[in-house]
């Protein structure tokens, strides 16, 4: 294992107990969109639909690197890289070294994996722990007419250059009722490819912008039944020691967060906005999180600490899973970065993930 993934580890429970016993507060994760520009067009995604007023906004290299060196001294220690597309940006080597050597950041990436055998061909990919790479069928055929882009023959291509280079590759998978049926054979394909997988359900994402937002209009038809899709990770769990997805994720997805004042399930809280640090690819910070931002920083203008440890996030903090927006969430984001805050979800998540092989 690296030195410096040992170091973050022992800096994680540092924060843990900080986040814990303390009234300061450190994000465990932060996140930059580095554009909403993609080259998919999945059927499920309204990213594709949204107008050039608002994908023109992506910051600048300087501007990025400014963020990450806040992030930085904010005490954060991973950070990952999104869209959109990520792997659009031409500086996005430059950004992964920026982070991964230079910050000495734990540093992933979620892409569809189009242009990622390019990007490893050309370029040492310095400071990169892993990619996160959609890949929701077990054929060519199957999965690029979902993703409206040829890429399944690109994704192994890249599986195998990662591998060369030392990245974790972790497969994501999303489930809808017209691909339920091929879980097994995924996460076989994931086996064999030598890949952890995550595996969630397909979700009615409404992205808010101003005055207006954007859906799928038939995204329900979409949408599998959440107590079969339970119970079928349940049985490939027993199956596969590569996947991700825990019983704590499967509880939380199957009934949902919210619910208050009784809340829907009594495991995890949702801490998104005190765990993760999102930043949108115009500069802005928003809380509670980036789905139903009922507050949004300039992340460009006031420093990321200064908005962070603002009277208006932590109050914002301290309401966690109470709005009503929040009943019924199970998106992936959510759960992911509410891990982290408590001993009993790190353990099933991460030190069993680890001493099963997933995570190594």
């Amino acid at each position: 294992m690296p030195q410096r993934r040992i170091k973050k580890y022992i800096q994680y429970i540092r924060n843990f107990i900080l986040n814990n016993l303390t009234d300061h507060k450190i994000p465990y994760s932060a996140q930059i969109e580095l554009t909403l520009h993609c080259n998919g067009k999945c059927s499920f995604c309204s990213i594709h639909s949204l107008p050039e007023s608002i994908l023109g906004a992506d910051m600048t290299t300087e501007q990025i690197k400014f963020l990450i060196d806040q992030i930085t001294d904010l005490g954060v220690l991973a950070l990952s890289f999104t869209g959109g597309e990520p792997t659009l940006r031409k500086d996005l080597p430059e950004l992964i070294y920026y982070t991964g050597i230079e910050h000495g950041l734990m540093n992933g990436m979620a892409t569809n994996g189009y242009l990622l055998p390019k990007l490893f061909k050309e370029h040492k990919i310095e400071g990169l722990d892993y990619v996160l790479i959609s890949l929701d069928y077990p054929t060519a055929e199957l999965h690029d007419k979902m993703r409206g882009l040829k890429t399944f023959d690109r994704i192994i291509e890249s599986i195998k250059l990662a591998n060369k280079q030392d990245v974790k590759v972790i497969i994501s998978t999303v489930v809808m009722k017209n691909n339920i049926h091929l879980l097994d054979d995924i996460c076989q394909l994931a086996e064999k490819l030598g890949c952890s997988i995550e595996i969630y359900p397909c979700e009615d994402i409404i992205r808010d912008f101003q005055n207006k937002s954007y859906q799928i209009p038939d995204i329900q038809e979409m949408i599998p039944d959440i107590s079969i899709w339970a119970n079928q990770i349940r049985i490939l769990r027993k199956k596969y020691r590569n996947i991700l997805t825990d019983p704590t994720s499967i509880e939380v997805v199957e009934k949902g967060f919210g619910g208050y004042p009784q809340y829907s399930q009594k495991t995890l809280r949702c801490h998104v906005a005190e765990a993760y640090l999102f930043i949108s690819h115009d500069g802005f910070i928003s809380y509670p999180c980036k789905i139903h931002p009922i507050k949004r920083f300039n992340a460009l203008k006031y420093p990321v600490s200064t908005i962070y440890n603002s009277h208006e996030v932590k109050e914002i903090m301290k309401m966690h899973d109470n709005y009503p927006f929040c009943d019924n969430c199970r998106l992936g984001c959510a759960i992911a970065s509410s891990i982290p805050t408590r001993w009993k979800t790190v353990y099933a998540k991460y030190i069993k993930g680890f001493i099963d092989g997933g995570l190594r």
